[in-house]
């Protein structure tokens, strides 16, 4: 069964001699428990590429272990990020600007549920790295809450 949900998503990324990078966005979205065990969230959101506002759709998928979710963005920029425990990932990410080949590396993944299906929390800390250097440490937190009265 579908669910509306409010969802949040806070990225922290840390770069070698800058001062740490925090975004927080919000969205409405759409969360699904499937028969598997398997849960899918959608959700839309608006970034600023330079002076552009670009459009990207997220699917997330979170595994029926609960141990990794994988992140699929489609839009004016495209990737397909995994992250689990200990999990190494080599993506390619797309942006109107070009194509570059990245490595995720997650070194830590927390999937927590707040309340049984309404209320969820997931975590990936991550460093990515490309060509051989790591560009930053990273972290993602999605917070899903159901926006449906209970």
């Amino acid at each position: 069964m579908k669910k509306n949900v409010d969802v949040s998503v806070t990225g922290i990324h840390v770069r070698a001699g800058e001062p740490a990078e925090k975004i927080i966005t919000n969205s409405k979205g759409c969360y699904e428990f499937l028969e598997d065990g398997t849960r899918i969230l959608e959700y839309d959101e608006e970034q600023q590429a330079g002076s552009e506002s670009v459009h990207i759709h997220n699917t997330v998928t979170i595994a029926q272990d609960e141990n990794s979710m994988e992140i699929i963005r489609g839009g004016d920029m495209n990737s397909k990020l995994a992250f689990g425990k200990e999990l190494k990932y080599d993506t390619e990410y797309v942006t109107p600007y070009g194509t570059m080949q990245m490595k995720v590396n997650t070194t830590k993944f927390d999937f927590t549920k707040i309340r049984q299906e309404d209320e969820m929390k997931l975590m990936a800390e991550y460093e990515l790295e490309m060509d051989g250097q790591v560009l930053s440490a990273s972290m993602i937190i999605i917070e899903i809450k159901n926006s449906e009265p209970a």
